[in-house]
């Protein structure tokens, strides 16, 4: 936090915490002054009617005490036996009632030596005070009334009452009853600062000042967050509540350093104990003595700044050594140094936030919130380079104050180059601190590793020998680098540091510096030679894919080179040398063929070398075992030849060589690679074989061999792949499979996926490897009933026909995803529906299927385009009792909407209209789409009109206690044919309200994703939706607008239906004389919608059990008209599509018990 202008809250409108109002006569030389002393004491800005010298001159007396009482945050009313003879006691009582909330306790009354029940009564001396006060009044009248009112209302209140005792501690009860009212907080110096209230109010939170054991909490973050802001500015709002001492002992670890702990205890058992002459030479006896003299007093400790655990010990040892309600406050850099001592509770300052960080810098600059014309866009950038740092803000502000827009412009430009000393200095402090591999860990992560995982980097360094899961937590607890998501992050300005601190190992020549980022340093180092011994490591961001020409000696003299991690560096010739310290080797594009013969890299973790010209690695007697070697990636390396002796790599991990097309066959030594999770050889269309010892790889999870144009055959060991997940064996040349391969029960992901060269003969061999798995000697259908754990099934292309998918698929618990596109049945196993878990099935371009049976009701999404002979659904009525289900029905010409039995076209429209009424008490956004061949809207609709704008003359009686709402209406039309239909962007339709000539808000606002052509949209507006205040009853004409954000479609026609609640049979007769059926499901669905809740909990009706998996029902479904076929003039108009949607299945992840805390659909949608 830094100094500025008193922020503009509610704090701001507040002069003084307490106006006292009282009777001058009884109280004003005795109570009151001692009142008014110790809440001055206390820190408590209190206003009494004597201060006339802070009223200006000229001004009304009275006026200014009135005005006073409205800024002030309290009222302290002290009745007294006198207080009703003085009418202006009176007003300012009257005036406090007018002026405050009484219930939230902004008006306190103090009973002095006189009766509650008297002044409420008015009976007694008070009363007859008021009697007389009354009778001489020659004002208003209603003036009275105020006063007895105002009188009655606070004498009413629970206050403090003194009878008889000592005033001392009635003074005290009464500051306690201040200090513990909530609200703004009281009047303290950090009235002056940015985003301070909110810190300040979570730090008092967690010290929980109500309790009676001694407490502590440590404030802890990076240098110039703002830490002993934040503890400052605590310790000035509570230390009145310490009746024995407070003591705020502010930079510790400077003043340890200089003048000894020793010095900091006498300071510190000064303030508490008011003794100047304690002299205290040995910090061991000051503890000692700290411990002695506090142990029974209440005392409230700042540490300010501590670097070293020696410092808790000698200021604030145990909690034993004070007094109970004690409370100790550290702010500190090093978080472990919070747990060494214990604290109850860790605050983690936090960053401005740009808003608090642009307020801050503009009060700073210019001492105005907002900046002078033409800074605006230089602000931003500061603002962008101090990252919410309050002390990068405060010293930039400071420094750029009252300079013009080119000393802006230059000193930002300076910033890129060479970073502000001052900021970089004190953040320097906790880097120093650190001891030296945790330096080295530091360095890496700023100039190598900002935002890369915390797992991968840990693997790098611990090569390295950093230590780095001890180094790293280490470098959490100083505040110096954070993990978020498993990512390691670090302050914007502590990057800068950084960066700083290894420019200056070498200000001239980068390749004297440890670590070289850059690419203009990196080229200058390797075309100038100019590296040395010094240069730990080189690494270019991973987009920086320029070129440098090397020459043969470039790494020659960087033997301590570590990480060496480029992109395209393009050489002129070979590299006679390489560092045989590298850990990390990455290098794409590289044109080297062979490694020079002298690089042994024992400490090798990772060899990335996509596309290279590499054609072989490590050869010869020479070659030592990599056995630190995780990973070797050679994707897109085409001259690659001859896969290594993996004997070499006997800890290799991943192995990744897609797209070696010279590759023909992997040697057979890849068996004793026992932590082998990946092998990738897709796209390696030369490879003819695998050997047998593939089926060694026990840790194996993921096996790629798409795309293997010339592998024929697995070998029958595959099945011993026990921890195998992924198989993907589409678009190869396989014509024999292994009987093994129905033996993997762990597989989850499985893809047959023919390329079309291939794709006859492919299902054939698959049938022949099932039956031999099953040891028939007779033809019979292949069976998948050993690959329990399947997840995900891809089957595109196979050219299947009829009879041809297992009958038994339905025995798969755990699939969810079924692609079968691109064959040639015309059924589908009807066992399909007993897929418990099946969530996405896609038909495309299944030319023959016919009918498409039952599906489970798990079912999500169903992707069928371009199945000409599709004619029936089975199953037509899941599309409106799974609403979290998808099924999109393209270029599906046999298909009509009547075949599904489901349109808003009188049939159903009014039981939809109920379900969308019922939906809608929790998720306002739902709606109904539907077919509608006709283009009418429902006759129910009383009110219709062509286009968007419906005026309606209403009846005068239409407004009772029953009416709920609307029901809208609109019937879309194509504004020009396109055939390219916008189905995938999200569109809205606006629907506003102006009654009697007035436009309500807000606009009403409905998704419309996926509506099509000649859709009939059914949506509901709940008159809760508008202000309580809107005069409905009164109201004689209202307008309904439609607007619509899709140009591609137009509103035609829209309706609109006053709805009112009914009763169930009531609605049913309704429904009869509307509609051509019974109400089906829907009727069910509202009756359950009616029950009620018990507490807290939301109750799901059977019936919707599946209904609120997603969050909402949402139906649409729609034709569109597409112009006939000109050489086909009879042809048919409609049909070429059908879509009906329920929910993005892009939600499935989704538990019901999250949905239905309150997800709204825009949070989902972003999920």
């Amino acid at each position: 936090m830094a100094s500025s202008s008193r922020p503009e809250n509610q704090q701001s409108q507040y002069k003084y915490d307490v106006f006292l109002s009282f009777r001058g006569e009884d109280t004003r030389k005795s109570f009151v002054d001692h009142l008014h002393d110790h809440l001055w004491q206390r820190g408590i800005m209190a206003f009494r009617d004597d201060h006339f010298q802070d009223l200006q001159r000229g001004k009304c007396i009275k006026t200014e005490i009135l005005r006073a009482i409205e800024q002030s945050r309290l009222v302290l009313v002290i009745f007294s036996e006198n207080y009703a003879s003085s009418t202006w006691c009176l007003e300012e009582v009257a005036v406090a009632v007018e002026y405050k909330d009484i219930k939230e306790g902004s008006v306190i009354p103090i009973f002095y030596m006189v009766d509650p029940s008297d002044i409420r009564k008015l009976k007694g001396n008070f009363g007859r005070g008021f009697a007389k006060t009354e009778e001489a009044y020659l004002g208003n009248k209603g003036d009275i009334k105020r006063w007895k009112d105002a009188l009655r209302k606070v004498a009413g209140l629970a206050g403090i009452e003194l009878k008889d005792g000592y005033e001392t501690k009635f003074i005290q009860q009464i500051i306690g009853e201040i200090e513990n009212k909530p609200g703004p907080q009281l009047s303290y110096f950090v009235d002056n600062l940015v985003g301070i209230h909110s810190r300040v109010a979570n730090v008092v939170e967690q010290l929980c000042l109500g309790e009676s054991d001694v407490r502590s909490i440590g404030i802890w973050g990076m240098g110039g967050i703002g830490k002993t802001t934040v503890a400052r500015a605590v310790y000035d709002r509570i230390c009145g509540k310490f009746d024995d001492g407070s003591s705020f002992l502010a930079n510790v670890r400077e003043i340890s350093k200089k003048n000894g702990l020793a010095y900091l205890q006498n300071h510190f058992l000064g303030d508490i104990l008011q003794e100047n002459n304690l002299i205290i030479r040995d910090d061991h006896r000051g503890a000692n003595m700290i411990r002695e003299r506090l142990r029974r007093k209440k005392v409230l400790l700042i540490l300010d700044d501590v670097d070293e655990k020696e410092q808790l010990e000698k200021l604030a040892g145990d909690f034993d050594w004070f007094g109970r309600g004690s409370r100790i406050i550290i702010t500190t850099r090093d978080q472990h140094l919070l747990l060494q001592y214990g604290v109850n509770a860790i605050y983690k300052a936090e960053v401005l936030s740009i808003d608090e960080a642009f307020q801050l810098l503009c009060l700073k600059a210019f001492r105005s919130r907002h900046p002078p014309a033409g800074f605006e866009k230089l602000v931003k950038q500061v603002v962008g380079y101090a990252d919410g740092l309050p002390l990068g803000l405060d010293i930039l502000g400071s420094f750029l104050a009252n300079r013009s827009l080119r000393q802006w412009k230059s000193e930002l430009d300076r910033l890129k180059e060479c970073p502000e000393r001052k900021i970089i200095d004190l953040l320097r402090l906790s880097y120093d601190g650190l001891q030296q591999k945790e330096k080295e860990i530091f360095l890496d992560v700023a100039c190598f590793f900002r935002g890369k995982e915390k797992t991968y980097v840990t693997e790098v360094l611990n090569n390295c020998g950093f230590y780095p899961d001890i180094g790293m937590e280490v470098l959490v607890h100083r505040s110096l680098i954070e993990i978020r998501d498993n990512k390691l992050w670090m302050h914007d300005l502590l990057q800068e540091m950084a960066w700083e601190i290894v420019r200056q190992e070498s200000p001239e020549e980068p390749g004297e510096r440890s670590r070289v980022w850059l690419f203009e340093d990196v080229c200058h180092i390797l075309s100038k030679n100019s590296g040395t011994g010094k240069v730990k490591g080189i690494v270019l961001q991973s987009g920086d894919r320029r070129t440098v020409c090397l020459n043969p000696e470039s790494f020659t003299n960087m033997t301590n080179l570590r990480l060496l991690d480029v992109r395209a560096l393009h050489l002129s010739s070979g590299v006679k040398h390489l560092s045989n310290e590298l850990c990390l080797l990455t290098w794409d594009s590289c044109n080297l063929m062979s490694f020079p013969p002298s690089f042994l890299p024992k400490n090798l973790l990772e060899l990335n070398m996509q596309d290279s010209l590499l054609c072989s690695l490590w050869r010869g007697e020479k070659m030592q075992v990599l056995e630190k070697l995780k990973v070797i990636n050679l994707n897109g390396s085409e001259l690659f030849t001859e896969a290594p002796n993996f004997i070499n790599f006997p800890n290799l991990e991943r192995l990744m060589l897609k797209g070696c097309k010279a590759l023909s066959h992997i040697h057979p030594s890849i068996g004793i690679l026992e932590r082998l999770c990946l092998l990738d050889l897709s796209d390696c269309v030369n490879l003819r074989r695998l050997p047998d010892s593939v089926g060694n790889l026990k840790s194996l999870k993921d096996l790629n061999l798409s795309g293997c144009l010339n592998l024929e055959e697995l070998p029958e060991s595959i099945g011993g792949l026990d921890c195998l997940e992924e198989l993907d064996i589409s678009e190869s040349a396989m014509t024999h499979l292994p009987s093994s391969l129905t033996f993997l029960k762990n597989l989850k992901k499985l893809c047959f996926r023919v390329c079309k060269g291939r794709r006859q003969n492919f299902w054939r061999a698959l049938t022949c490897m099932l039956r031999r798995a099953l040891n028939s000697g007779y033809p019979r259908l292949p069976s998948f009933s050993g690959l329990s754990s399947l997840i995900e099934l891809d089957m595109s292309g196979c050219s299947l026909l009829e009879g041809e998918i297992p009958s038994d698929i339905g025995c798969l618990p755990s699939l969810r995803s079924l692609d079968l596109a691109e064959n040639s049945f015309t059924t589908i196993p009807a066992s399909i529906k007993h897929i418990s878990s099946l969530e996405f099935l896609t038909l495309s371009h299944c030319k023959n299927l016919e009918v498409l049976p039952t599906l489970p009701e798990s079912i999500i999404f169903v992707e069928v385009d371009k199945c000409l002979r599709l004619e029936r659904i089975s199953n037509p009525f899941i599309i409106c009792t799974v609403p979290d289900s998808g099924f999109c029905f393209t270029n599906c010409s046999g298909l009509l909407p009547q075949d599904l039995g489901l349109t808003l076209e009188q049939k159903y429209s009014l039981s939809l209209l109920r379900y969308t009424i019922c939906c809608s008490t929790r998720f306002p956004d739902t709606y109904v789409v539907s077919p509608c061949r006709k283009g009418k809207i429902p006759e129910w609709f009383i009110y219709q009109t062509d286009g968007t704008l419906l005026s309606i003359d209403m009846s005068p009686n239409w407004f009772h206690d029953r009416w709920r709402g609307f029901a809208i209406c609109a019937f879309f039309e194509r504004n020009n044919y396109n055939s390219c239909l916008d189905q995938e962007n999200a569109h809205f339709i606006f629907c506003d309200l102006c009654v009697d000539g007035n436009w309500l808000d807000p606009t009403v606002k409905f998704p419309i994703r996926f509506v099509n052509s000649g859709c009939l949209w059914l949506g509901y507006v709940s008159s809760l939706l508008f202000p309580a205040d809107t005069n409905w009853r009164g109201s004689k004409h209202i307008d309904v607008s439609l607007r619509i954000t899709n140009p591609v479609l137009k509103v035609e026609k829209c309706g609109v239906h006053l709805v009112y609640e009914q009763h169930p049979a009531d609605f049913d007769d309704f429904l009869v004389r509307w509609s051509s059926s019974s109400p089906r499901d829907w009727d069910s669905i509202y009756q359950e919608f009616r029950q009620p809740t018990k507490g807290n909990i939301i109750s799901i009706p059977s019936t919707l059990r599946n209904l609120f998996k997603m969050h909402e029902g949402v139906v649409s479904c729609g034709v569109c008209k597409f112009l006939a076929d000109l050489e086909n003039p009879g042809g048919r108009s409609y049909a070429a599509l059908l879509y009906v949607y329920w929910n993005p299945g892009r939600l499935r992840q989704l538990s019901p018990q999250d949905l239905l805390k309150g997800f709204s659909r825009r949070s989902l949608m972003n999920r």
